[in-house]
């Protein structure tokens, strides 16, 4: 698809949202990345900016050390127990100590999976950074 083709592959290729990309550059200079919530409109670069970001921390390489998930289509409790907590809780290795779990439209996620979700980030903070994407960050408690 067009949109794939020509997406940002790196933080410096990324344009407007400069306050944001440069705080995500950061991240990456210091090599430490919290928890984070990117909320707002389709189309406004949130996603992409969560990729570059693993791109830019891991490079080349950075498809080993990360997760994306579509919540709306994996929104369940089981998807939680099962996928999201296994690869959370397996190490990473390499220079970073730890992974990097995309739920792209996590305000489509159940109520069950959101809590099931808190205490898998609670427990796994050392091993996996968890990237929350939504449009309604109301919606994610």
């Amino acid at each position: 698809m067009w949109t794939e083709k020509y997406r940002p592959k790196s933080l410096d290729e990324m344009v407007n949202q400069t306050q944001i990309v440069e705080r995500l550059k950061s991240f990456v200079k210091s090599r430490n990345v919290p928890h984070c919530i990117f909320a707002g409109p389709p189309g406004t670069g949130k996603t992409t900016a969560a990729l570059c970001l693993a791109h830019d921390l891991y490079g080349k390489a950075y498809r080993d050390y990360l997760m994306e998930l579509n919540a709306s289509d994996e929104r369940g409790i089981n998807v939680i127990r099962e996928t999201v907590k296994t690869f959370a809780r397996s190490r990473a290795m390499g220079e970073i100590p730890f992974k990097i779990l995309i739920l792209d439209e996590a305000d489509n996620m159940t109520a069950d999976a959101q809590q099931a979700l808190r205490r898998t980030m609670e427990r796994y903070t050392e091993t996996c950074r968890f990237i929350l994407i939504a449009n309604y960050s109301g919606r994610i408690i």
